[in-house]
């Protein structure tokens, strides 16, 4: 069984970084918005009305973007857990299983860097 998503309130900025890097770095393949698209375009096709929107990675990026745009230009707005919690609420929309697990092992290694820079 795979392991519950979670997104540490403190570390809820670090995420922000590591999801907007892998979701604009045209180079990175750590994230893969236009196959989650398709999961979610074939599930609503299956499960609801045939005219729905379809989604494609453009969204992913669009709703990404809208979300960090909130969480910077209004921080005082954004506790770090309702930070965490918006976070968490578009990677259950948007990312796969595997995919988390290449993001995570992203902020463990950006946080490993963040405490050797805090340790010199």
């Amino acid at each position: 069984m795979a392991r519950k998503r979670e997104i540490v309130p403190s570390e809820a900025r670090l995420w922000l970084g590591v999801l907007l890097d892998a979701a604009f770095d045209p180079t990175s393949r750590t994230l893969d918005l236009a196959r989650s698209a398709e999961i979610a375009n074939h599930h609503t096709q299956a499960n609801g009305p045939r005219d729905a929107l379809r989604l494609t990675a453009r969204d992913g990026k669009t709703q990404l973007l809208a979300l960090a745009g909130d969480l910077t230009a209004y921080p005082e707005d954004y506790s770090d857990q309702r930070q965490a919690e918006l976070l968490l609420a578009w990677a259950e929309r948007w990312i796969q299983p595997e995919d988390w697990g290449r993001l995570a092992a992203r902020v463990r290694k950006r946080r490993q860097k963040m405490r050797q820079r805090g340790g010199e």
